[in-house]
């Protein structure tokens, strides 16, 4: 909810936002309902391959979701994400990852994560997110960003302000097992990045020949003054 608030308070587009989750429907709601974005933002309960409509949209931004796809669908979140996307759109992923020299141990075997707090999750190496893309669509690459040092810092301040309100969180009824358990995770977390043990990327994705989008860089004025 506060992602499609912030967007649309800076460009002004209209946003339409998908969960599969009906708490965080009803959360993200009340957020657009309180910044009065009603009439820009559309929000759906709904899986991303059953999207009730054939809009066509200018940008597809995806934030920690793909984790969640899974190995053996990877190319068909890409076929669906390419058949909404307009034809000079832009598709952005971020997504935290695995090196790939550990990728197939990773996803053969669990973890931590994967049984307390992402069950069936998977993180994708970034070969397999490439690969993916080359299989199903006519998409390419048009940047790409390792922020994984800032994550970790994020990480910090989440577990803080966690910790800080432990009093809130026990009054909406979890105990201390619940409190301990995420506290390792932040932690956990916390260290995967701090050890480039995972990484977290922000990839952009385009069409080739995207003149619509990215102009033509040269098409400048060249000083002549020496």
């Amino acid at each position: 909810g506060s992602f499609a608030v912030e967007v649309v308070k800076q460009t002004g587009c209209k946003y339409t936002g998908i969960t599969l989750s009906e708490q965080q429907l009803e959360y993200a709601q009340l957020e657009v309902e309180q910044a009065g974005l009603q009439d820009r933002i559309t929000l759906l309960l709904c899986d991303y391959r059953q999207m009730p409509n054939k809009d066509k949209y200018d940008r597809i931004i995806s934030i920690g979701m793909i984790e969640h796809v899974g190995h053996d669908y990877i190319e068909e979140f890409f076929t669906c994400c390419e058949s909404a996307l307009a034809e000079d759109g832009l598709l952005v992923l971020q997504f935290i990852s695995i090196p790939d020299e550990r990728y197939d141990s990773h996803r053969q075997s669990t973890d931590f994560m994967r049984e307390y707090i992402f069950p069936g999750g998977c993180l994708p190496a970034l070969s397999r997110i490439i690969s993916g893309m080359a299989a199903a669509s006519r998409l390419c690459v048009v940047h790409v960003e390792e922020i994984g040092i800032h994550y970790y810092q994020t990480l910090r301040c989440w577990r803080n302000n966690f910790l800080k309100n432990k009093r809130q969180i026990r009054a909406l009824g979890f105990d201390d097992k619940f409190i301990r358990t995420w506290e390792y995770y932040f932690d956990y977390c916390a260290a995967g990045f701090k050890t480039h043990t995972f990484g977290d990327y922000q990839i952009v994705f385009s069409r080739p020949g995207n003149v619509a989008t990215f102009g033509d860089p040269y098409n400048v004025t060249v000083s002549t003054a020496y």
